[in-house]
């Protein structure tokens, strides 16, 4: 069952219920029971005072509230007198961060109370939280200061193997960092920062003397505290292809420290006057392509306008830069404040021209709803890039239309968010290329999108079976055809304690319907990766609203 962050609205329910919760009657205490033991998943020893938490999983009679109790010191918990129905189950202890049972990801197992179902001899291997922690130093082993420190999962969340960030923390004034309550995982970590000592300031460097010796000693001054440090990837690679992964453990502390080394800072003029772009309104914003290619804006690069029509970034590291500049005028509703973006590779100092960038592409278009109803509130069309990780959204106007600006030109997926029962029925596109749900968008492009919407979304009920028995804990993929074009599509659920499993809001198509036993770290996104398992899977055709209930083998 997909288990997102309400777990810990219900878990404080649950809490609150624990000490006021009345004495059931007994015909509610001759009900169902979910019971068993929490044990640590490291060591197979029982969790002593952890809090374990069950809700029901749909709105039931006024007694199927959220209830919590806390283990003894043989890791048991009980829950009584409970209707026919489906929970979810949690648990939390001290070191051990809140989760669902038998989780993955987002992802856990409902336990199903009812006839003929073993729902009291649960075994909930409570994983405990890992952690990294480290010192970040100098060439000379000074600790470095404030130090941002950036931690990087390697995920299958979107159903490709990406490396997305995750979380962060800073250094203190002995360089030591320390970020905790993970779950095993791979993970890559990275660290931007100042030297303490740095003067990137240009003005510096002008001061003039009338003793040559003295200018000369005053630029050498100068530049050697014009300097700063690269985005420094564990265990200390300027580029994130060499960083080396951290896989976390269940428990485990990890020990990962970097050494940053101050290189002689470059400096980027961008020439605004005379140009498109001489009434920018702020400072170009300057990132770095790092792992999949996600935008990573530098970190603390001193700017300014050091004359008329020129503005400085300073205190950058030799590299691959995407400059993005700013409009001239304020940000809208329609996108990021941007007018044009330019790539380049510094390796000295570097002057452009903002009008020679390359212009962002406006994507505009208009949707048509089948029976013309009122435009509904709350749409909006969403373009995702999963490339740099960017995810930008236009809310569908009173009139149907609808306009993102700011677009740099590259592949994205197209999708409409929102409720309602609503789904893209159908798309066409002029000044780009379109291929089921993911558009190719070139330089210098007007694109326009037609839209027709439709209502109607139905959902797949089923039961994962293995050797004609109910399997829990399988990773269900709702699989659309040509799965490479269609990621919108996709749906996916956990199987519970009895195989049950829930696909919502299935948008009319053809699909196949896989369950597989250890799929949590496929990439479930990539049709390769799913070939050799389709021809086992169960095909599905779906051709407007309501429930369509199967049988799937697990693979």
């Amino acid at each position: 069952m997909f288990a997102r962050l309400v777990f810990v609205v219900l878990f404080a329910a649950g809490l609150s219920a624990q000490s006021n919760q009345p004495a059931l009657p007994p015909s509610v205490q001759q009900g169902y029971r979910i019971a068993g033991v929490v044990v640590n998943w490291a060591t197979g020893q029982p969790v002593a005072g952890a809090s374990v938490a069950i809700a029901p999983t749909t709105q039931g009679t006024e007694r199927d509230i959220s209830h919590s109790v806390t283990t003894g010191a043989d890791g048991r918990f009980a829950f009584a007198g409970l209707s026919r129905g489906k929970y979810s189950l949690m648990a939390a202890a001290h070191g051990f961060m809140l989760q669902g049972f038998e989780r993955h990801g987002m992802y856990a197992t409902a336990i199903v109370a009812g006839p003929d179902l073993d729902s009291e001899h649960l075994v909930f291997r409570l994983q405990p939280d890992a952690s990294v922690e480290g010192q970040v130093t100098d060439e000379n082993n000074d600790p470095v200061q404030n130090a941002m420190v950036r931690l990087f999962e390697q995920s299958q969340e979107d159903g490709r193997q990406r490396t997305i960030p995750l979380n962060q923390g800073q250094t203190d004034d002995q360089g030591h960092f320390h970020i905790g309550h993970l779950a095993p995982g791979t993970y890559y970590l990275a660290v931007s920062a100042r030297p303490w000592y740095a003067q990137n300031s240009r003005v510096i460097l002008r001061r003039k003397s009338n003793d040559p010796d003295a200018e000369t000693q005053a630029a050498q001054e100068a530049a050697a505290l014009d300097v700063t440090y690269p985005l420094t990837f564990y265990p200390g690679s300027a580029d994130s292809a060499g960083a080396s992964p951290i896989v976390l453990h269940p428990g485990e502390r990890v020990t990962a420290d970097v050494v940053m080394r101050a290189v002689p800072a470059l400096h980027l003029k961008i020439r605004t006057s005379n140009s498109g772009s001489a009434g920018m309104v702020g400072f170009p914003r300057v990132s770095q392509r790092i792992f999949d290619g996600y935008l990573d804006s530098v970190f603390n690069a001193p700017e300014s306008s050091i004359e008329p029509g020129i503005v400085e970034i300073a205190g950058l590291a030799p590299g691959h830069y995407v400059i993005e500049m700013p409009g001239s005028k304020g940000a809208n509703d329609k996108g990021a404040n941007r007018e044009g973006y330019r790539e380049v590779d510094l390796a000295g100092d570097l002057e452009v021209n903002a009008n020679d960038s390359s212009g962002f592409v406006t994507v505009a278009g208009s949707v048509l709803f089948e029976g013309a109803p009122p435009v509904p509130k709350g749409l909006a069309m969403q373009l995702s890039n999963q490339e740099t990780g960017e995810y930008l959204g236009s809310e569908i106007r009173d009139k149907g239309q609808f306009e993102f600006e700011g677009i740099k030109p590259g592949r994205y997926t197209v999708a409409l968010q929102g409720s309602g029962g609503y789904f893209l029925r159908k798309m066409s596109v002029t000044g780009a290329k379109l291929t089921g749900r993911t558009l190719e968008i070139g330089a210098n492009s007007s694109v326009h999108i037609a839209v027709t919407v439709g209502r109607g979304v139905a959902q797949v009920d089923g039961v994962a079976l293995r050797a004609g028995q109910p399997f829990a804990g399988a990773m269900i993929v709702l699989v659309p055809r040509d799965a490479a074009n269609n990621s919108p599509l996709f749906r996916r659920d956990q199987s519970d304690s009895d195989g049950s499993f829930t696909l919502p809001n299935v948008v009319p198509g053809q699909y196949t319907v896989l369950a597989l036993a250890n799929g949590w770290e496929l990439e479930w996104g990539n049709p390769a990766v799913l070939q050799p398992y389709l021809q086992g899977g169960e095909a599905v055709q779906i051709t407007g609203d309501g429930k369509l209930q199967i049988e799937v083998q697990v693979q």
